[in-house]
């Protein structure tokens, strides 16, 4: 499939491993595989790094001057972590309680930061 682009690629290698600056750890260099699009759309990117994240709902599309933190925990809600476990409730409430809950972790999380 490659061979059609050969001359693309190879200049994309070559670029990215000259980006290391001697280095020669091949595992900082990461393939991000996107379905959809050309071959040619393939790029190196200037910084180094993407993320490849969609905004939530009724989350802002565009934000200027934006101070951005990456992070090595996850920050989404915490769930029970145990395969096959489920929590019970006797009410509507209980559930409120405990996404009250969740939240307040996340809360806690992003505090500490």
């Amino acid at each position: 499939i490659l061979s059609q682009h050969k001359d693309f690629f190879s200049n994309l290698a070559v670029e990215a491993v000259l980006r290391l600056k001697g280095s020669g750890n091949l595992d900082a260099i990461q393939i991000i595989k996107i379905q959809g699009g050309h071959l040619e759309d393939s790029f190196l990117d200037e910084e180094g790094f993407l993320l490849n994240k969609k905004p939530g709902m009724h989350q802002p599309q565009r934000v200027e001057n934006a101070k951005i933190l990456i992070a090595n925990t996850p920050m989404d809600t915490d769930k029970i972590k145990v395969f096959g476990s489920r929590v019970k409730v006797d009410n509507v409430a209980k559930v409120a309680e405990i996404e009250l809950a969740e939240k307040e972790k996340m809360k806690d999380k992003v505090d500490m930061i």
